[in-house]
């Protein structure tokens, strides 16, 4: 697999906020995130700049799983970068994790573009889905990034496995401001997941953008029934690799 980096440290958002977890962060991406405040997505290095020398390069399963016995029984998080763009090697590295031992809890975060049978080999779904705020107008990428960004059918079909009890879910979403918040709505009404496993998170790759915007968030949270993510590893250890 094209790996970027590999580490151990707490998940920072979502519902298994504050677990111990092992990180396998895939290499590449098939959208390119640049948000109106100028920031690119968190993790430039795996899309934009995605032959970042710093990267790990082609691993092997069996060198994945060999890094993270150190750490075991932690969860895993496999993220990005998009994981499933490398759909078949993902199939492999759930199965033989599960394989390890059945009870890791394997969480998957994607931006929801690609489905496929890993999904039924992951404790729960992260998705975010990618919202207009995220595309990078006038740059090569802005075309290519509006046609692919959400997949409905892709979407709809994470749900329908959550709905029939074998896949736990979150819809987590960068939020920029109040206007993210129709396109937020008329996913959900096509799409059909539930308020409670919808989680807001302020956009912002430092510490003072997320202070910029966290009470904007909590009070959209608060007007919308949905529930509020920050960006925990951000506010302990700033932007930085490997944490």
């Amino acid at each position: 697999m094209k790996i970027s980096e590999l580490f151990y440290s707490i998940q920072g958002e979502g519902k298994r906020t504050g677990y111990p977890s092992f990180f396998i962060r895939t290499n590449l991406c098939n959208l390119r995130c640049k948000f109106k405040s100028g920031n690119l997505c968190d993790t430039p290095y795996t899309s934009w700049d995605f032959e970042n020398p710093s990267n790990l390069g082609d691993l092997s399963i069996f060198e994945i799983i060999k890094e993270y016995k150190k750490h075991y029984p932690a969860d895993i998080v496999i993220t990005g970068g998009e994981p499933t763009i490398q759909g078949k090697e993902l199939i492999s590295l759930c199965h033989e994790i599960k394989q390890l031992d059945k009870n890791i809890f394997i969480t998957l975060e994607t931006n929801g573009t690609f489905f496929d049978e890993y999904a039924l080999n992951v404790d729960i779904a992260s998705i975010s889905p990618k919202l207009k705020t995220s595309v990078p107008f006038k740059t090569e990428f802005e075309k290519g990034h509006e046609k692919n960004r959400i997949n409905y059918k892709s979407l709809k079909s994470y749900q329908e496995l959550h709905e029939i009890g074998n896949l736990d879910i979150q819809w987590k979403f960068v939020v920029t401001g109040r206007d993210d918040m129709e396109e937020i709505q008329n996913l959900q009404k096509q799409i059909g997941f539930d308020n409670e496993d919808v989680f807001l998170m302020p956009e912002g790759i430092s510490e003072n953008n997320l202070s910029e915007k966290r009470l904007m968030v909590v009070e959209l949270c608060k007007e919308y029934h949905y529930n509020y993510t920050d960006r925990l590893h951000i506010t302990l250890w700033g932007n930085k690799r490997g944490v």
